[in-house]
């Protein structure tokens, strides 16, 4: 019996060989019926390394400081997120915390601490602004997402939480206030773990998905049977009812109305722990993906262009009953489409999705899982639970790798005091090198002390917060603290970092595909949010480029359809690009 709960979208990199270059080049042949690619190895010395800087850079948060009750809502855990809330160029950084045991007391929940924002002061210091800022929400929560809700140009934060979710409206003075109400969540009443954010309707503007998870009641909790000695283990998902997701649509001004039901997205039967919008099929329309918990199968929703989405799970082949936490998208393949990487519970290998869908063709999603193939199997993913998630190029050498957040949901029986204070069965997190070829190569060992310690992760976004070209990471801990991760590695690629700017489309440029052209090389992007588990990414996009020298062209595809163009691109620089207005 299973005993608990159980991927903007990224650098994406093309590859083929020129004379005289030596940079990683596309797939040009672009055979999307085999498993491999036609790729050199890729340049620089294959380390990617990283240092724990927690403690020095002024983050001291600890998530869910209090003995567990094995109850499901305690151990799904909690998100991490990066956004430059304040506009000042700099990375800043958010925790959720589930602040207190479920079955804790009003006056106990009270003295609990909450979710902290560290600003990020450019120093490679961080400061806890929580209080002034105001977005220190005390309860259970789970996931958070840095967006634009009112498309104003200042990121807003919303959080889920057991009974629904709080919504923060940035004010652009560095202070939030809470609008939940106004914005149209406050009758939204559902234990909601991940969310995400996509222009669906191509209005302009962003619209918001919330995963329901389960119906779990707090009260039958505290009244729950005695079985060997101590209160029962309630941490099955099988045995509880699905709760549906919700899709709320913007109507310009961050107010939202409810469209779940005439879009056809609600997943009723799916157990819901994260979603994303992503065009898969590359029509220029995001669809949907959600991931599913233990016994119910993954949802894949194709846009119709009108308003409405199709269940096209099954067609698509990703109908897939293995239970699913943590995504990640990026192309992989250098094919020019978005592939995705699936986290699932243990005895179920994680998997690697490759697109085969027909480029700009409405009618439908193709998906393979060529993990089997990629040596994903080799590296213990069976052992392993993992949640947090990101395709990234973190040694800039032209090829994404995979992080991978780790730890059980299992209750370790060899604790001394199993019955007062049972623990999870800690694990070590993973990095996963490229080869180059689409082989993945378990670096941990080698990657620094992090890498050896077995934790309880669960969050996990990137960022560059230090601006040296070299994506670091956040990690959320399950019953412990808060871990900053900085990249050493040496012996990088150069690198290409963009920040868009949307006017017609919203303000973040999210959907917007990018391509970055080097002689015959294309490497291509699209923004996405909500890649990993509960948390959210920097909405930089970021390239790695080997040993190029300088960006032909930059052209972003906006989601309304403009497209800007840029040349003549030094490298190793971040750059704005704007969307020019439509005459």
């Amino acid at each position: 019996m299973r005993l608990i709960i159980q991927f903007p979208c990224y650098l994406i990199l093309c590859v083929t060989v020129l004379a005289g270059c030596t940079e990683p080049t596309p797939n040009t042949d672009n055979n999307d019926g085999g498993h491999s690619v036609n790729i050199p190895d890729a340049p620089g010395s294959g380390a990617i390394t990283f240092s724990e800087v927690q403690q020095q850079s002024g983050i001291d948060f600890t998530h869910f400081n209090s003995p567990r009750a094995s109850l499901i809502p305690e151990d799904v855990g909690s998100g991490v997120g990066w956004a430059d809330f304040d506009n000042d160029g700099d990375e800043d950084l958010y925790f959720v915390n589930f602040a207190a045991p479920f079955l804790a007391s009003d006056e106990d929940m009270a003295r609990a601490s909450g979710n902290r924002l560290y600003r990020n002061d450019g120093d490679g210091q961080f400061t806890d602004i929580t209080e002034t800022a105001g977005v220190g929400h005390v309860g259970w929560d789970f996931a958070c997402l840095w967006w634009d809700a009112d498309n104003d140009g200042n990121l807003d934060l919303t959080v889920t939480h057991y009974s629904g979710l709080v919504h923060y409206r940035n004010l652009g003075d560095g202070t939030f206030q809470d609008t939940t109400s106004s914005a149209g969540f406050g009758e939204i009443n559902s234990f909601l773990l991940g969310l995400t954010a996509g222009d669906y309707d191509l209005d302009g503007d962003l619209d918001l998905y919330l995963c329901g998870y389960v119906e779990f009641d707090r009260a039958r909790a505290r009244n729950r049977p005695i079985v060997a000695g101590r209160p029962a283990v309630w941490t099955n998902p099988v045995s509880y009812q699905a709760l549906p997701n919700l899709l709320l649509q913007n109507d310009g001004g961050g107010v939202f109305t409810d469209v779940t039901e005439s879009t056809g997205v609600a997943n009723p039967a799916g157990k819901s722990m994260q979603a994303i919008f992503c065009d898969f099929n590359n029509d220029g329309w995001p669809d949907i993906f959600v991931g599913n918990d233990v016994g119910t199968a993954d949802a894949m929703y194709l846009n119709n262009q009108d308003g409405t989405f199709k269940d096209v799970s099954k067609i698509s082949s990703t109908f897939d009953r293995r239970a699913s936490m943590g995504m990640a998208v990026g192309d992989v393949y250098h094919h020019g489409k978005m592939d995705l990487f699936t986290t699932h519970w243990v005895n179920e290998d994680h998997a690697l999705w490759k697109n085969l869908s027909t480029a700009g063709d409405p009618s439908g999603i193709l998906m393979e899982d060529v993990g089997p193939f990629t040596g994903i199997l080799e590296i213990k993913s069976t052992a392993d639970v993992a949640w947090g998630v990101n395709l990234v190029d973190f040694d800039n050498d032209g090829h994404l790798d995979v992080i991978l957040a780790n730890g059980s949901t299992i209750e370790d029986e060899l604790t001394t005091d199993v019955l007062k204070d049972p623990k999870l069965l800690p694990q070590r997190s993973r990095i996963l090198r490229n080869d180059g070829q689409v082989n993945f190569v378990d670096v941990s060992d080698d990657a620094g002390p992090f890498f050896h310690k077995k934790l309880i992760a669960r969050g996990l976004a990137t960022a560059d917060y230090d601006h040296d070209g070299r994506l670091d990471v956040a990690v959320g801990i399950h019953t412990g603290a808060g871990v900053l991760l900085h990249n050493t590695s040496p012996d990088t690629g150069n690198w290409l970092q963009i920040k868009l700017e949307g006017s017609s489309s919203n303000r973040f440029g999210i959907g917007a595909k990018i391509e970055v052209k080097i002689g015959a090389n294309t490497y291509s992007h699209q923004s996405v949010l909500s890649s990993s588990y509960l948390s959210t990414n920097s909405t930089i996009a970021h390239f790695g480029l080997g040993t190029a020298q300088q960006v032909d062209s930059i052209t972003v595809t906006w989601p309304s359809g403009v497209v800007t163009k840029q040349t003549d691109v030094t490298l190793n620089q971040l750059i704005v690009v704007t969307e020019e207005t439509q005459k």
